[in-house]
């Protein structure tokens, strides 16, 4: 038995459903040949890589709180930050530094709404806003619903970016349901959760070289974790790179998604487009620790929105001097 490495730093899990909970067969049969009949690699014509803009966020949770509430009981608290933002991808890479917004939030989960929480240290301000999260019942529920929070702003500004149908948007994660998106959008999955192909199917996927793809698959709707698609999402797997023999070879492939809405013409361009210029955007084990399915211009990007956050450690002393001070004050009124 030979063992091979995944590429991902183990601090990130990995790339495949082997660390998650999800039964990493299809929920519901999909349709193998929506596009074509044999399940066979795919390799897009000759062609140069596409116009992409790529949309990703960070979130950062910076401290939790406890609080008594009105009958006594305690009242969890998460004070987050998150960030969103595009990049453009059209032979060089740019950061589209009007589309980034900053968001901070004060997230409880107690039974009535809350002030917001501004965060006052001599010149600096930082302002959270309060909402409350009733479903939470642990500290971890809220930085899951930080989480959410996130990706629901990465939908809106995916939405926005992509009225602009001149190039490839691409979101990361499932594909979202979008409130009056662009034609040209596609979902990245840098984590597999769910394979929807039997094993069967997923003994071609080792096998494909860097710019193949499996042929486009139909997953209905009301199937996996991202449901409200009325039509399904046309999906496919392509390899990003070779890995260096240590690595198992399932570990540079990746799987993306689109609407179903769309024309089988139109989806089959977006996948091949897709492979033709994600390839030459995947980063390199040993220089991302998400490598190959965190993108070059993904990471920059990233690095970006994560410095407008600001310093982890210069907010958190923001909020130890205010809490203190309310705390001072509570006690000696």
């Amino acid at each position: 038995m030979v063992v091979r490495l995944l590429p991902w730093q183990p601090e990130y899990g990995s790339a495949l459903p082997f660390d998650s909970e999800t039964a990493p067969d299809p929920m519901d049969p999909v349709d193998l040949t929506v596009e074509r009949p044999v399940w066979a690699p795919v390799t897009p014509d000759p062609a140069p890589p596409a116009a992409v803009q790529i949309v990703d966020g960070v979130r950062r949770a910076e401290s939790h709180a406890m609080d008594d509430g009105p009958d006594g009981e305690p009242v969890f608290g998460l004070f987050g930050s998150y960030a969103v933002g595009g990049v453009r991808c059209d032979g060089r890479a740019r950061i589209l530094e009007e589309s980034i917004l900053v968001r901070r939030r004060y997230l409880h989960a107690g039974p009535d709404a809350l002030p917001d929480r501004t965060i006052v240290s001599g010149a600096a301000t930082v302002h959270f806003e309060a909402h409350r999260v009733p479903s939470a019942t642990t500290a971890q529920a809220l930085v899951g619903a930080l989480n959410r929070a996130m990706l629901d702003e990465e939908a809106l500004l995916a939405a926005e970016l992509s009225r602009d149908e001149s190039v490839v948007t691409l979101l990361d994660g499932p594909l979202r349901p979008l409130r009056s998106p662009g034609r040209r959008v596609v979902g990245y999955v840098k984590r597999i959760q769910q394979w929807y192909v039997s094993a069967t199917e997923r003994d071609l996927l080792p096998t494909l070289a860097p710019g193949e793809r499996t042929p486009l698959f139909l997953i209905p709707p009301g199937s996996g974790l991202e449901a409200g698609h009325a039509e399904g999402r046309y999906s496919w797997f392509l390899r990003l790179r070779h890995l260096n023999p240590l690595y198992h070879p399932l570990g540079g492939v990746m799987r993306l998604e689109t609407s179903g809405a769309l024309p089988l013409s139109e989806a089959v361009a977006l996948a091949d487009d897709t492979t033709r210029t994600l390839p030459g955007l995947s980063s390199v084990p040993g220089h991302d620790p998400r490598a190959p399915h965190n993108l070059v211009p993904v990471g920059a990007l990233e690095a970006a929105l994560t410095h407008r956050l600001g310093d982890r450690r210069w907010v958190q002393r923001l909020l130890t001097a205010n809490v203190g001070r309310e705390a001072h004050a509570a006690v000696y009124a």
